[in-house]
């Protein structure tokens, strides 16, 4: 591609998650965070990035929108992310609902 080739992987994972961010806006007018992490560095394949939502409706939303879910995937080949790693990178969705029923509000502990 253009000059996102001379990036570091840490580089270019925090240029797919701003992508992400500007995707999401164009499907999404509701409050979002997205954030990611793994151990990429050992293999591109250890990379995970979460869109946190508030409410289960609209993740339930969200994950089923294949449209969003292509074009969330496409911001990994935009930015040259590793051909190896693609195809097991996990883009998934989470609603704050979730974490407060199954996890008492706590994010972190509902990823552990």
């Amino acid at each position: 591609m253009s000059e996102e080739n001379d990036h570091s992987l840490k580089e270019k994972v925090a240029l797919i998650e701003r992508r992400m961010t500007e995707i999401m806006r164009s499907y999404c007018s509701e409050k979002f965070s997205i954030t990611h992490y793994g151990a990429y560095d050992i293999h591109p394949r250890h990379l995970v990035f979460w869109i946190c939502v508030e409410t289960d409706q609209l993740k339930q939303f969200l994950t089923c929108n294949s449209a969003l879910n292509s074009d969330l995937s496409l911001a990994l080949i935009e930015y040259d992310y590793p051909a190896e790693g693609i195809d097991s990178v996990y883009i998934g969705f989470e609603s704050q609902e979730t974490v407060d029923r199954e996890s008492g509000g706590n994010w972190w502990h509902h990823w552990k």
